[in-house]
């Protein structure tokens, strides 16, 4: 079952970049499922360490997309990608002094404000820049 169910309004018009989305959402209901109890914490650990590698992953090719197009706001969405990275790596170095449910909490926190808020609304603000983008129109993922 999916908690948040990935829906075409969410689409920023960029078939790689929308993947990446849905395996953010992916991640997050496989957390939700889990519910808050403390008998997962191996679960948050890999999620934690998960979310990490594949953010640096998706934010980079992300933020090359934006770059290639031209988005005037580049600057200020990378320095939103290095406050949620900041983030989940606080999230981690807490990890093992920390109350696993709690831990569970501030995580599904953190993720949900990133899916609503900055998916469906800061990302929005890319879609019209990279779906008139010379990049965007040949249907290649931008290289470096």
């Amino acid at each position: 079952m999916d908690y948040v169910a990935w829906e075409q309004r969410m689409s920023v018009g960029v078939d790689v970049l929308d993947g990446d989305h849905k395996r953010l959402l992916a991640m997050f209901n496989g957390l939700l499922a889990g519910g808050v109890s403390a008998r997962a914490k191996d679960d948050v650990s890999g999620l934690l360490g998960d979310l990490r590698d594949y953010t640096d992953v998706h934010f980079r090719r992300e933020e090359e997309w934006m770059e290639r197009a031209g988005y005037p706001d580049l600057e200020s969405h990378r320095a939103a990608h290095r406050h949620f990275v900041a983030e989940v790596e606080k999230l981690r170095r807490e990890f093992d002094d920390s109350h696993a449910v709690m831990l569970r909490i501030d995580l599904i926190l953190l993720l949900k404000d990133w899916l609503i808020d900055h998916i469906q609304t800061v990302d929005m603000r890319y879609k019209p820049f990279l779906a008139g983008s010379d990049v965007a129109a040949s249907g290649a993922a931008p290289t470096g």
